[in-house]
């Protein structure tokens, strides 16, 4: 991947007043053409022999379709439940060229999932990562996908975005602006379903007050903004921009009560108590919740593949292709290539690391470093599996927090002194995790971009490393001078002092948690030798949610990732400033930094920051509103300053070589792909371009 010292990821500058776009069915990799390029017409198979002698009442041959599609649509057509695939497609379908080699039709892939969620086992960045734009493969730049072309205008306050005309949903109704306009206007701006007041990841709490959307025709949308906003195309190609493809409204619309004035007897009929709970149960909720498309199967969809067959409570999902996928490749073949998806659900990581060792499944989603060796040994041994090489977006393989907003204040004046933090950041034996857990692959440093990003600051990445029990207890005597006779140390009122580490368990699906407990085992010795007590508390991922609830985590661990390659810090920037979701060292304060509504119970649980917290925050709203790629580098990297001086947590080693392993019958993976949650994890490797060989 070039670097982004070099490129630009997204020309903002190059945009004022201008607009990017993708060629029709270019035969290289889809580019912006000049303004007055004509598109590139898609291959066109051979014309059909004349007919000979027809008789005279034979009616005149179909003209040639200038698409191909698959044989298992082609004989759905030839019966009647389907029209031809130049009707199905857009005018101008996404065009994506094939990333290792030209595809066949047919197959079923296989994918393992651990636990019960489709949707967090992989099948979102399989089925639903369908927005706006997208990343281009090589996570250089963003590129245009549901929309053909966007306008930008000069101060980055105006986006207007013209959809490609004729994409359909996948019972055939077309998708157009007034899709985007029900999401905005009847979901987001509704009092009744949101009545905290509009909210979505794209949408900074800075500039909701006196955004607007506007529809312009049925295939043209602009959004319009009070600030500046620099960044929005970037935040559009990631999870963010989920909303724009979640919300048909002819199928919605039912359920809504500005448009079915019959909606009470639907609620009566459904069981529901309102219809507000009715749409939510029948809808991706207000927060573009993915699950509808996994498990509801009349549910219209504009991914790839669309479920026939929920998991439900078995173990076995099935989803078949999309008859109006508006995507081709350079060839003019509809996508996708493989005719189904099945998706197996495991109990745990070892069963399902069995299965693809036994040639029972295509593809998995992290596959774990603890598994590493034992792929790559099959491998050698001649199983059938092959792997690929990836490349982490993540700033650190993983971070630890303290809850600087405790509200436990013997802990929070603990945590809120940062000679604490040096502490035992000193404590830790960096190397040993590295070798131990990561087998080999990495070096030490704190979370920050890396190396080869525009934002890198090598303070930054590189302070309060070095193994030192000494300079840790050093450190550690400045904050917590009195110990027992054991030599443990004791809090600020003179108690034992017991710090509860709160772990996720390792069916956690949005990390490598079982990495994450190896670590914290070997971490817990490391802090018991400079006299500092701390216990594991392993829970699920729905018992962290009850806890965020009512601030009952302390002390935290979680991945580094998302904050390295790239500006992937501007994107996700949850280590740097105060107030984040998945920020733990401030969640305790995170009501108050956010804009929410502070209820006794928020008082009850939650604490104010201290000076200064405000500011930070704002100083990354001056980063989203820069219109340029250069200004937008600029104000980063002093907001990453000011995250090197405060030291809000503790990383431990950057990410090795990340790897893939796959049947040797799946094809379509390219090398060296960057692996992330900012790129859609195996989302940029488009899987609808993958195909099983025969």
């Amino acid at each position: 991947m070039s670097k982004f010292s070099r490129r630009r990821l997204l020309k903002v500058a190059a945009l004022a007043g201008g607009t990017i776009g993708l060629a029709a069915c270019a035969t290289s990799q889809p580019a912006t053409p000049a303004p007055t390029e004509p598109p590139a017409q898609p291959a066109q198979p051979a014309e059909p022999a004349a007919p000979t002698a027809p008789a005279p009442t034979e009616a005149p041959a179909a003209p040639p379709s200038k698409y191909n599609e698959s044989p298992m649509l082609a004989e759905r057509v030839k019966a009647g439940e389907l029209p031809p695939v130049d009707e199905r497609l857009p005018e101008n379908p996404q065009v994506v060229k094939p990333l290792v080699n030209p595809g066949v039709y047919g197959g079923t892939l296989r994918q393992g999932i651990v636990g019960t969620s489709v949707t967090w086992g992989g099948g979102l960045y399989t089925f639903q990562w369908e927005n706006l734009v997208q990343w281009k493969p090589d996570f250089s730049d963003v590129e245009p996908s549901l929309a053909e072309r966007i306008d930008v205008s000069p101060d980055a306050r105006e986006y207007t975005f013209h959809i490609r005309k004729g994409i359909k949903w996948s019972d055939g109704v077309p998708y157009t602006a007034d899709d985007v306009l029900f999401y905005i206007n009847d979901v987001m701006y509704n009092t009744e379903l949101s009545p905290g007041g509009p909210g979505a990841d794209w949408l900074p709490n800075d500039q909701k007050e006196g955004f607007r959307a506007e529809k312009v025709d049925d295939f043209t949308f602009k959004l319009i903004f009070p600030k500046p906003y620099g960044t929005l195309l970037y935040q559009l190609a990631t999870w963010g921009g989920r909303f724009f493809a979640y919300y048909p409204k002819h199928y919605l619309q039912q359920f809504h009560k500005t448009y079915n004035d019959k909606v009470d007897e639907l609620v009566a009929a459904e069981g529901r108590e309102s219809w507000m709970q009715l749409f939510f149960a029948k809808g991706p909720d207000t927060w573009g919740n993915p699950d509808r498309f996994m498990d509801v199967p009349e549910y219209p969809s504009l991914g790839p593949w669309v479920v026939t067959q929920p998991l439900g409570s078995g173990t076995t999902a099935k989803f078949v292709r999309n008859p109006y996928y508006w995507k081709v490749d350079d060839q003019g073949n509809q996508l996708p290539y493989a005719d189904e998806v099945v998706i197996t659900a495991y109990q745990d990581p070892e069963t399902r690391a069995l299965a693809m060792l036994n040639g029972d499944l295509d593809f998995i989603k992290d596959p774990g470093e603890n598994n590493r060796e034992l792929y790559f040994d099959a491998m050698n041994e001649g199983k059938p599996i092959k792997i690929i090489s990836r490349k982490s977006d993540g700033g650190n393989t993983m971070s630890i927090h303290f809850n600087m907003g405790s509200k436990n204040p013997v802990l929070r004046e603990i945590y809120q002194n940062k000679d604490f933090r040096i502490g035992m950041s000193h404590a830790i034996n960096r190397q040993e995790i590295i070798e131990v857990v990561f087998k080999g692959q990495g070096k030490p440093a704190q979370v920050a971009p890396l190396e080869d990003s525009p934002l890198y600051v090598e303070r930054l990445a590189n302070q309060y490393l070095e193994y030192d029990v000494a300079k840790a207890n050093e450190y550690l005597d400045k904050v917590l001078p009195n110990k027992d006779a054991n030599g443990m140390r004791l809090g600020p009122d003179g108690k034992p002092l017991t710090l509860i580490w709160t772990l996720l368990d390792q069916n956690y699906t949005g990390g490598d948690a079982r990495a994450w407990l190896q670590a914290a085992e070997l971490c817990v010795g490391y802090f018991k030798a400079v006299g500092v007590d701390v216990k594991m508390d392993v829970v699920s991922d729905q018992v962290l949610g009850e806890r965020r609830n009512t601030n009952d985590i302390d002390m935290f661990t979680f991945h580094g990732a998302e904050g390295g390659a790239g500006i992937t810090a501007i994107l996700d920037p949850r280590w740097h400033i105060p107030g984040e979701y998945w920020g733990m060292f401030s969640w305790g304060w995170s009501p108050y930094l956010t804009g929410a509504e502070i209820t006794d119970a928020i008082k009850a649980n939650f604490v104010e920051p201290p000076p200064g917290m405000k500011e930070i925050r704002d100083m990354f709203s001056k980063v989203t509103q820069q219109p340029t790629f250069e200004g937008q580098v600029a104000e980063m990297k002093k907001l990453l300053e000011v995250s090197a001086d405060q030291f809000w947590c503790i990383g431990i080693s950057r990410p090795g070589m990340a790897y893939q392993p796959m049947h040797k019958r799946l094809n379509g993976l390219p090398e060296g792909a960057v692996d992330g949650w900012l790129p859609g994890t195996h989302k940029i490797m488009r899987p609808e371009q993958w195909w099983i060989e025969a």
